[in-house]
């Protein structure tokens, strides 16, 4: 009946609207019959959602891990009896989380994702060390949630704003992995314009590093705010002026020690940028930074620098650099004044040489003063033939320095060095004082312990620093060394320095290449210590081949340094085994033999590295996939011993519909002269996602 009546007073209404489309309609009287709930519906108004949840899912997860450790060291002379300690730590995780998207007021005004995340947590931690047993059952709760907010996003104002809670695991090749916790919340402003575009934004960061032990072994904390606003102005294509301001707050804590670094900084930049003359190929820049620290590890600078590039025609251009820096590392300042000029010219896009000239004056109030200079050259040379393509580069420097008013100290400031096994490396001053080092990442503010990251051996006036296996520093990182040292009155040097380098990159795959190093050394005036004069010798002759699925280098070099002289061979080599779906390996090989010719501090011995791997994956569909690494590492030193190391992992993951199962496992061995670190662990994620709004159940 209910369905007669509908048809019946829409059918009584249609000539109405039809014939009088224009008129208001006309309202019932009391004799007009009205069916309960049923209205026209071209007389409800539009009802506008100011929330609206797109998508919205359920997450069910049970997460477990199981590891083990154990660490001994041999009786030695400082430590009269063996140690041993042993780890194992168990984890069960149970959660049940919700995913989710939409807006609210309007897609225009607001725009959110959100995820959020409760469990409940049991563990136990087991450590056994000689003497002394230790257990606990830390079990609780749990939460971690990620929500990000964008307001306006196509308007000239906008704002972005976010917090997180992440929990994760940071392998480590032949190391224990660790367990990452960082939590993270900030806003962003954006003015977004042609003319002046700008952004305020506020951040802060707390990262923490754990093995999960209840004690200093492997934790590592940092916490971070920063307030950062930048702005660009361009007036017009041929002008950018850039203004940046940033304040940070950091507190640290490094692993193995319970001392905290507590640093603030406030930093202000400018830099103007004009382009100029015909086609806008000549440019000047100017630029203005203040950084100022209080704190540990405090430096403070001051700098301006412009900068000026003529471009005379399309092949040749000159420039021109001046610079002032003012810096304060703990009591030590240094001014310093600096300027460049030079030349460069493109022949026939193959031969482009520079040449230049530099000078610089640095004074310090508690040091020594310094006045350097120096002339430059540089032939770069490429061309194509029928059989590939020919290169050649060749570079000469001389440079003369001085120091003044003496007997006090200089100052070092971000010295890069670069490590590669079983090579340490060497500071470029001499006599310095050790306790001053200062060692940091290169790509971050993390700075490393002294006999938990490195170790510092002085070889007569000359300071060398080595990697530790166990610490955080890696094989062939770049790092940056600060550092004080002991200088003397009208002590000058001269240098005079030649690379070259010369290769031939042929089509067939082959690459064979040459380059040199030579410098020569003077010093004078060594009127109280005996110096070393530090000349340089190096050769490096050697190929590469290459082909679709393998390739092969061998290296051979020799390098009569005058600090720690050695011949050494290399040899590359990787392979693709397999590469037919669903299978894939590979396998690389990294091999070098040093021999040490041997000095005054260090006797003449042998050293072989050896670095193999393995790599397989299978993919089968969206559903499976596997994965396994095999790492190995071999060095034996005549001098200081033998060490191996081995790094398995494995992991599978299996999805089904709204199911996933991950499954990983590892095992770390590293055996050293005088200890051994074994670990061995195994890790399970089990999800299942409920779609309840938006999203449609995969098969």
């Amino acid at each position: 009946m209910a369905g007669v009546a509908l048809v019946c007073a829409a059918s009584a209404r249609a000539p109405a609207q039809d014939s009088a489309p224009n008129e208001p309609t006309s309202q019932p009287d009391d004799s007009t019959e009205v069916v309960p709930g049923i209205e026209a519906e071209s007389a409800q108004p539009v009802q506008k959602n100011y929330f609206a949840l797109n998508e919205l899912t359920a997450v069910l997860g049970v997460e477990g891990s199981a590891q083990r450790r154990t660490v001994r060291t041999d009786a030695n002379s400082f430590n009269f009896s063996s140690f041993g300690r042993r780890e194992r730590i168990t984890r069960l995780e149970e959660t049940l989380g919700l995913e989710g998207s939409g807006f609210i007021f309007d897609e225009r005004v607001l725009q959110f994702d959100a995820m959020v995340q409760l469990g409940l947590s049991q563990e136990r931690y087991d450590v056994t060390r000689t003497g002394r047993n230790d257990s606990t059952r830390p079990d609780g709760t749990l939460m971690e949630y990620d929500l990000r907010l964008r307001a306006f996003p196509a308007g000239k104002v906008s704002a972005t704003a976010g917090a997180s809670q992440l929990d994760d695991r940071l392998p480590r090749p032949f190391l224990p992995s660790l367990d990452r916790r960082r939590e993270r919340y900030g806003v962003e402003l954006f003015y977004n314009d042609a003319k002046l575009p700008m952004q305020l934004s506020y951040e802060h960061l707390y990262d923490r590093l754990s093995s999960g032990v209840r004690d200093l072994v492997d934790t590592e904390e940092q916490g971070e705010d920063t307030l950062r606003y930048e702005a660009t102005w361009q007036p017009t294509d041929q002008h950018s002026l850039s203004l940046e301001y940033e304040y940070e707050r950091r507190n640290d804590r490094y692993s193995g020690t319970r001392t905290k670094f507590d640093t603030t900084r406030n930093y202000f930049a400018i830099n103007d940028t004009i382009r100029f003359g015909p086609k806008q190929q000549s440019q000047f820049d100017g630029f203005f930074r203040v950084e100022d620290e209080q704190g540990d590890l405090a430096r403070d600078a001051l700098e301006f620098a412009p900068r000026l590039r003529l471009q005379h025609t399309d092949d040749l251009y000159s420039y021109y650099k001046t610079q002032y820096l003012k810096q304060s590392y703990g009591e030590l300042e240094t001014d310093t004044h600096r300027g460049d000029i030079g030349l460069t010219h493109i022949w026939r896009n193959m031969l482009t040489t520079t040449g230049g000239l530099y000078g610089l004056q640095q004074n310090s109030d508690r040091g020594f003063d310094m006045t350097e200079w120096g002339a430059l050259a540089n032939f770069s040379f490429r061309k194509p033939h029928t059989g590939g393509e020919f290169s050649t580069n060749l570079s000469y420097l001389h440079s003369e320095s001085r120091t003044d008013d003496g007997r006090q100290g200089g100052v070092v400031v971000d010295e890069a060095a670069t490590f590669r096994d079983p090579l340490p490396v060497y500071l470029a001053q001499r006599y310095v004082n050790r306790i001053g080092i200062l060692v940091r990442d290169s790509e971050g503010p993390t700075f490393y312990i002294e006999g938990i990251d490195y170790w510092v051996v002085q070889l007569g006036d000359v300071t060398t620093i080595g990697r530790n296996p166990l610490g955080r520093i890696r094989n062939r990182q770049t790092v940056l060394v600060s550092y004080t040292y002991r200088t003397f009155d009208n002590f000058k040097v001269e240098r005079d320095r030649v690379d070259l380098r010369v290769q031939d990159d042929l089509t067939i795959g082959l690459t064979p290449y040459y380059s040199v190093s030579l410098q020569d050394e003077r010093l004078t005036g060594q009127d109280y210590l005996t110096y070393t004069d530090r000349n340089i010798n190096r050769h490096r002759v050697g190929f590469s081949y290459r082909q679709p699925r393998w390739s092969v280098g061998p290296e051979y070099e020799y390098n009569d340094d005058s600090i720690d002289p050695y011949q050494a061979g290399h040899l590359n080599a990787d392979v693709i085994l397999m590469q037919a779906a669903p299978h894939t390996l590979s396998a690389d090989l990294r091999a070098s033999y040093f021999d040490f010719r041997g000095n005054d501090f260090l006797q003449h011995h042998f050293s072989t590295l050896l670095d193999a791997g393995v790599t397989h994956r299978y993919v089968l569909g969206e559903r499976l996939e596997t994965g396994a690494t095999a790492k190995f590492r071999y060095e034996n030193d005549s001098l200081f011993g033998e060490t191996v190391g081995v790094d398995l992992r494995a992991s599978m993951t299996y999805r089904i519909g709204e199911f996933s199962f991950l499954l990983e496992a590892e095992y770390e061995m590293l055996d050293l002269p005088s200890s051994t670190d074994n670990s061995a662990g195994v890790w399970f994620k089990v999800r299942r996602t409920i779609p309840i709004i938006g999203q449609q159940r995969r098969s």
